[in-house]
């Protein structure tokens, strides 16, 4: 499991360093001083390159593929407590919310792995509320670069 999880960060931050990236309004990040940061579940991995401010907890199921995503986080340096919305949810959630107090930042995945994808769930909302933290929302994007310039064959 431990190879297949540095194999993973080596091929994200290969993919990474292909990319051109651009972030788009990066001040509500980085005027903010404390937050929850909330992102769909298809962009997780790629969010570890986005401009959050450390240290990060992040809410990660506990599932088989969560393991690996945990160990992949724990690379950029995030911690990951574990729970979702079927199991352990509550002592996921009790952690950050120490997390929270004792000063990091938070992340959820607001449709979690099971979905609906891009419908919200209550977690993040509920995480707001018991915080006081404002949520800053984030997405990642791409789009395929033309291989030539125009009027060129």
């Amino acid at each position: 499991m431990k190879l297949i999880s540095w194999i993973a960060v080596l091929l994200l931050r290969s993919l990474h360093a292909t990319l051109r990236v651009r972030h788009v309004r990066a001040e509500h990040i980085e005027n903010t001083p404390q937050y929850i940061l909330a992102f769909w579940h298809a962009h997780l991995l790629l969010m570890m390159h986005c401009r959050f401010r450390r240290p990060m907890s992040i809410m990660i199921s506990r599932s088989k593929d969560g393991e690996y995503i945990a160990r992949v986080l724990h690379a950029y340096g995030a911690e990951t407590p574990r729970g979702s919305t079927s199991r352990g949810a509550v002592g996921a959630m009790r952690e950050l919310l120490r997390d929270a107090r004792s000063g990091k930042n938070i992340a959820f995945t607001p449709d979690g792995p099971r979905g609906p994808a891009r419908i919200v769930q209550a977690g993040v909302i509920s995480g707001a509320q018991l915080t006081g933290l404002p949520v800053v929302t984030v997405a990642f994007a791409a789009k395929k670069k033309s291989c030539c310039a125009p009027g060129i064959a």
